[in-house]
Order: C-alpha cells, then sequence, then structure tokens
C-alpha cells in the first residue's frame, strides 16, 4: 500500500511541475483587440469618426523578419467593395511581444459602418476583428 500511494505522490508531483512550467503558445499571433489609443489601453470595438483605429495583438514564437500585411475592408460603405481592403499595410517584424497596426481618416472622418481588419504572417492570413464607426 506504501509503495502504491509512493508512485501516486510521485506522478501527482509530475503533473503539478508540468502546469507550473506551463506549455508555451505554438507560433502565430493571439489576443487580437481593438482600441482608440496607441497604449491600447481605450478598448472597444465602436470608434467615432474621427478617432485613431488601432489594432493590437500578441506574436508568439515567430522569428525575426517575417512579414505581417494588415488589411482594413469598409463592410457596407456606398462605393466601397467590401471585398477589396482599402488599407494595405507591411511590416517587417522585429521581436516584440505585442504589435500594433492603425489608421486614420484623412478625409473628415470614417463613414458611419462596419468593418473589419484581417492580420496575415507571410501570406497567410493569421487572425481578424470586426469593428463599428459611429
Amino acid at each position: 500500500m506504501k509503495s502504491k500511494l509512493a508512485i501516486l505522490l510521485a506522478i501527482l508531483a509530475i503533473l503539478a511541475s508540468m502546469l507550473a512550467c506551463g506549455e508555451s503558445a505554438p507560433p502565430g499571433i493571439s489576443n487580437i483587440y481593438m482600441a482608440n489609443d496607441a497604449g491600447g489601453t481605450n478598448k472597444t470595438t465602436t470608434f467615432a469618426s474621427t478617432d485613431i483605429i488601432y489594432v493590437f495583438f500578441d506574436v508568439n514564437g515567430i522569428e525575426a523578419g517575417a512579414q505581417f500585411q494588415i488589411k482594413w475592408f469598409a463592410l457596407n460603405v456606398e462605393g466601397q467593395d467590401p471585398a477589396t481592403p482599402f488599407v494595405v499595410t507591411d511590416y517587417t517584424y522585429n521581436s516584440e511581444s505585442t504589435m500594433y497596426a492603425q489608421i486614420e481618416s484623412t478625409s473628415g472622418g470614417f463613414p458611419s459602418a462596419s468593418y473589419r481588419v484581417e492580420i496575415y504572417l507571410n501570406g497567410a492570413k493569421v487572425g481578424e476583428q470586426q469593428f463599428n464607426v459611429q
């Protein structure tokens, strides 16, 4: 009986140490969120037409030099094809743990509508986030 208890305690100790170490996340991005400030503290998915709009995401296990592309889409703006991005920005990854991209209207404000931002890593879509402008 003592040997079974010792084995059980050993197994529990191994499991506890594995949980304490944790597994690292697979390479890619996570925790996509929007904000109306460069620090990412004012998280929101609803923006004023004159806001600078930021998308943030955490990066894990990506090597420096990887290429990110951020595509911004207007989903229901008259005259704008919802399948064609109205802004595309390229970024080269430099080992940051959190990255962000931003857009700002240069023509007096964004139209009130629904929008989507898509994030690509080395040409493959790895995430998206929808948001609204009111």
